[in-house]
């Protein structure tokens, strides 16, 4: 007999908690056997059973059992019962996507709104498909506040989110070069950010715009209900900080100009001040204590590789090795020469650019090279033939196939009193030259 939804609500209330994954069931939850391009979880729903889960819900009608629940599609059964446990939630739930900085912003506007409320907020990144229901099934009944990171890399996948978690609120961090394999083009990512934009203005939800960002700004001009921050006053938005940063100071200063507020953060990059900018910006709206929330901001401290700077072993290390497309590398880059112009850099490959990959690298490459770094170290093959492609003869490049390579010669003496930037795609792990 399949299950309905109405009937698995009314067991994920007996039983709050969700498994996907039977390498970390929890006792009394309920398993979702999801299948995927090389998993089937319909063949673990014993072993869940087994490890303490109080229900399986399974696809495979061959599976039975008092504590089997049969679906059709135990995707699309997920999905539904977030939205149908989103539909009892009367909270804001404010949801967060862009090219770059999207698990930043999520942690920083966490960070701001905690102040004041109970929040619930997606884990690391799963923001996909399987990750919202999961953020959505997370809250519970003391939750005063939902802050969703929604991630995609092909057309129509935000707008799929946004139908299942039902925003109220929502932010686009930016536009820029990333999974232009899925989007095609900087306007294909455009027009797919910004359905979450559409999603909002069409059931009366309230949009935060960076005016900092021109493709925002487009975006932006038909919503009904909007809220504006920026650091270019050109466009006059609601929220107006100046940006200032120094070496000696360790990283940026946000100030109100129309006032005394200031805030000081030890982050890495004017891209991390728009987040930071952001953070407050929702924290203001949402009438959080301003001196409260600008000590919790200006204490934020980014984990994961996520634009982390610290001093290892007598080298000033910015670290931001959780993800790059071309975007984000350059901003790193850019924002790196302005403080350490003499400073060293490892850059690994950018992925999932597609046709654009040989392009996108050549065009860091040239970047690079024009910069008075003093050394440059290239980590994955598309840097690689980039420097073939661009015909520079530098002795300050060094060429690697992976992180393992650089590492074999590397000496971290060498690099005493001065600064490093790791930034590159997940995949190239450039965090393990930190390893001993």
């Amino acid at each position: 007999m399949q299950t309905d939804i109405t009937m698995l609500y009314q067991l994920f209330q007996e039983h709050p908690y969700i498994s996907t994954d039977t390498r970390n069931i929890r006792e009394n939850s309920i398993f979702f056997a999801l299948k995927g391009a090389n998993f089937d979880g319909n063949t673990f729903a014993a072993e869940a059973l087994r490890q303490g889960a109080a229900y399986a819900v399974v696809s495979d009608p061959l599976l039975t059992g008092d504590r089997i629940l049969q679906v059709p599609d135990t995707l699309l059964a997920l999905q539904s019962l977030a939205n149908h446990h989103r539909r009892q939630l009367h909270i804001p739930v404010l949801a967060i996507t862009g090219s770059n900085g999207k698990t930043t912003t999520k942690e920083l506007i966490t960070t701001a709104l905690s102040v004041k409320y109970n929040v619930h907020a997606t884990l690391g990144n799963l923001n996909n498909h399987i990750g919202v229901p999961l953020t959505l099934l997370g809250v519970t009944r003391d939750i005063e506040f939902v802050v969703c990171e929604m991630g995609a890399n092909h057309g129509g996948e935000i707008a799929q989110l946004c139908e299942i978690a039902q925003p109220t609120h929502g932010l686009i961090t930016n536009i820029g070069q990333a999974h232009l394999e899925g989007f095609g083009s900087v306007e294909g990512v455009k027009k797919a950010k910004g359905e979450l934009f559409e999603y909002l203005n069409q059931h009366g939800g309230t949009a935060f715009v960076n005016t900092d960002d021109p493709n925002l700004i487009d975006l932006g001009l038909p919503l009904s209900n909007k809220v504006t921050y920026g650091f270019n006053a050109a466009p006059g938005p609601n929220i107006l900080f100046t940006y200032t940063s120094s070496p000696d100071q360790h990283g940026f200063t946000l100030t109100d100009p129309a006032s005394a507020l200031a805030i000081h953060s030890s982050m890495f990059g004017i891209y991390n001040a728009s987040n930071m900018l952001a953070a407050y910006t929702v924290g203001k709206y949402f009438n959080v204590p301003q001196d409260d929330m600008v000590d919790a901001l200006s204490t934020f401290v980014p984990r994961a590789n996520r634009s982390e700077r610290l001093v290892y072993k007598n080298c000033i290390l910015v670290k931001d090795a959780y993800n790059a497309n071309p975007s984000s590398m350059e901003l790193a880059i850019r924002a790196f020469s302005e403080l350490y112009p003499d400073g060293w850099i490892v850059i690994g490959d950018m992925k999932e650019l597609g046709e654009g990959s040989p392009g996108a690298h050549l065009h860091i490459v040239k970047l690079v090279s024009a910069m008075q770094f003093g050394r440059i170290y290239l980590v994955g093959e598309a840097f690689k033939k980039a420097l073939v492609t661009s015909g520079i003869e530098d002795p300050r490049f060094i060429p690697a196939d992976k992180i393992e390579s650089v590492k074999g010669g590397w000496n971290w003496a060498d690099c005493s009193g001065n600064a490093l930037l790791l930034k590159g795609s997940r995949s190239m792990h450039l965090e393990q030259l930190l390893d001993d």
